[in-house]
């Protein structure tokens, strides 16, 4: 059985799941249109390299990685389900439990490997438990829900966390906290502006703002946002009037919102000292460097398809350390 714990975003990783693309052959297998299938061949080629390149990292840094395996075979030509690229957005540790809420058939064959006792499900839940959304700082719990959350579901955890130990500190943005702000270590947050009641919540720590400045980064995807409603981004396949309308018909499911998680916070912390972020930023890297940080710069060349880095393709399964209290 695989053991399960995490109190810190930033306490020394030891384990940890990556997820997995449909291979290159299987859209070769369903797609006719080469204008089409092309594309997503080299999308799927790529992402699995940047995979082996992020489970190498890993590895180097003594952290045992599991991979997703499920039958690809299963699934047709209507595209029934997204695959499961980024666990990161439906699983959490929390403690010492594993919780699983969504997408078992790409899953299920990894969840067998988690102790029962260390294992909670919820698919009926209103309200997503993962930590895509959940930020964990030891004792306290930053926890962003869904607004069609149901109260009766949020306090159903909320008070299981607190009889735990846990503060437990409720927002309903709607939208990802690890596309939005990181806990880098004690005392350190890179965020985007306004996010969270940082003098109230993080009283006294160094916050880097970074509002706005990676859009430059993506200046081709300004120009067809519209047409992709701000969820995808294929760079080189901007005019690709074909693809576009396959993947916003067929591929709905499988492409998240660009525009939320345009900035470079989705990262990775190995331990306190060393972080796995996705490029260079200079206003980041000088923050690390105040605060004794080490990057390791981990390129995911389609993030902005799959609208997720390095912190969305990973789900970390056991850290070292304890409920830590960082606010009392």
């Amino acid at each position: 059985m695989i053991p399960v714990k995490g109190y810190a975003t930033f306490d020394p990783l030891k384990s940890c799941l990556i997820g997995r693309n449909f291979s290159g052959d299987f859209f070769n297998k369903n797609i006719s249109d080469p204008k089409v299938a092309d594309p997503l061949r080299r999308i799927a080629d790529e992402t699995e390299e940047d995979y082996q390149a992020l489970e190498k990292i890993l590895k180097d840094a003594n952290i045992k990685t599991y991979r997703i395996e499920f039958d690809e075979n299963k699934f047709d030509k209507d595209w029934h389900g997204r695959p499961p690229v980024c666990p990161r957005d439906h699983f959490a540790v929390i403690g010492e439990k594993f919780y699983a809420y969504q997408q078992t058939d790409f899953y299920g064959k990894f969840i067998q490997n988690i102790a029962k006792e260390n294992l909670s499900f919820g698919l009926n839940k209103s309200v997503d438990v993962s930590t895509a959304n959940i930020s964990r700082v030891g004792k306290d719990l930053f926890w962003d829900v869904k607004k069609n959350s149901t109260q009766e579901d949020i306090d159903f955890f909320k008070n299981k966390w607190s009889a735990e130990g846990f503060n437990v500190h409720v927002s309903k943005r709607g939208y990802h906290n690890d596309g939005s702000f990181c806990v880098v270590k004690p005392g350190c947050i890179v965020t985007l502006k306004d996010v969270q009641d940082y003098a109230t919540e993080f009283p006294g720590w160094d916050i880097l703002y970074l509002p706005d400045q990676s859009w430059e980064k993506v200046h081709p995807f300004t120009e067809i946002k519209d047409k992709v409603k701000g969820r995808w981004w294929i760079p080189g396949e901007e005019d690709n009037d074909k693809l576009t309308h396959f993947i916003n018909t067929w591929l709905n499911d499988w492409v998240g919102y660009v525009e939320e998680t345009v900035f470079d916070v989705n990262m990775l912390s190995i331990d306190q000292n060393t972080i796995i972020c996705n490029n260079y930023n200079k206003e980041v890297f000088e923050h690390f460097k105040k605060h004794k940080v080490e990057p390791i710069v981990f390129n995911f060349r389609h993030r902005y398809f799959w609208d997720g880095g390095v912190h969305c393709v990973t789900q970390d399964l056991y850290r070292e350390g304890k409920m830590e209290d960082y606010f009392g």
